[in-house]
């Protein structure tokens, strides 16, 4: 187990869980997949090598997160496979924060004997439409605010001309696509999105900015700085909900913003579980 995690993984998190309200670590009632505590076979059951602490955490809440400098971590990552993509991602762009983040949810009742789950899941996880709206703890702002005021698919860089979310018949190995957002905090910004399906089942999408993102004018990320993954994945018994969240930042050394720039992607990670908790529930 990386020494960096457990010597200041500890004191990071919980001074972050401090600032939030702790009801915002779950999904809403509505959602009807909140994170709750597990049972210890759950999280026994979890294909990933957990330490005590993890363990710990992950049964009296559903939830854990870790946070990294320099090499990053990716050892909750439910699929191997995915991780091996998320691992190589991370190597290549030379990160200096890392967050990750493992729920345990529940799977929706009306998914857990459903034929073509994951396909399911799938076209569930395209619809970057109903992400505009989506609420997050800003750090900032010390309350919760709207996320992303518009998103949606655009056709390329030079074409952003707003297009429908994308559905599919079948699970594809891979492919990309180019979403735009505007985002509250660091306005309208360009993404790549890779989407992939594995053999196990597990379902990735990743996100990395295609140009400098600003904060005010202030210049935090360069192009391809940050990747932002989401594993998507059901326990081998269909009973649980995996998400594992991934990001990977290479921030600009700005006195005093790196810390803004953890705290911040954090809470979005935790925004897109909420996000994704209420696509998997309404499908």
């Amino acid at each position: 187990m990386s020494r960096c995690r457990q010597s200041w993984t500890l004191p990071l998190a919980t001074a972050f869980l401090l600032l939030v309200p702790a009801s915002y670590l779950y999904a809403d009632d509505t959602a009807g997949i909140a994170a709750s505590p597990l049972p210890a076979a759950a999280v026994d059951a979890i294909p990933v090598v957990l330490d005590p602490i993890a363990k710990q955490k992950l049964m009296a809440s559903g939830h854990y997160t870790s946070f990294s400098k320099g090499q990053p971590l990716v050892d909750l990552c439910p699929d191997p496979a995915a991780g091996a993509d998320i691992t190589r991602t991370l190597s290549s762009g030379h990160p200096n924060i890392g967050i990750q983040t493992l729920v345990v949810a529940a799977m929706p009742a009306s998914l857990l004997a459903r034929e073509g789950r994951t396909l399911v899941l799938y076209n569930r996880l395209h619809q970057f439409r109903t992400m505009a709206g989506i609420q997050y703890f800003s750090s900032t702002h010390g309350k919760v605010r709207t996320l992303f005021t518009t998103s949606h698919v655009v056709q390329a860089p030079g074409d952003r001309h707003p297009l429908s979310d994308p559905q599919y018949s079948a699970i594809e190995s891979t492919h990309d696509l180019f979403l735009e957002q505007d985002d509250s905090t660091f306005g309208k910004n360009l993404y790549t999105v890779t989407v992939k399906g594995h053999e196990g089942g597990a379902i990735e999408l990743t996100m990395s900015n295609v140009e400098r993102v600003w904060w005010g004018i202030l210049p935090v990320l360069g192009p391809g700085a940050l990747k932002l993954t989401m594993v998507i994945q059901a326990s081998a018994d269909g009973k649980y909900l995996y998400f594992y969240g991934n990001v990977g930042i290479g921030a600009t050394k700005v006195l005093g913003m790196e810390e803004q720039v953890r705290t911040s992607f954090y809470y979005r990670v935790l925004a897109l579980y909420h996000w994704f908790a209420k696509q998997a529930a309404t499908a």
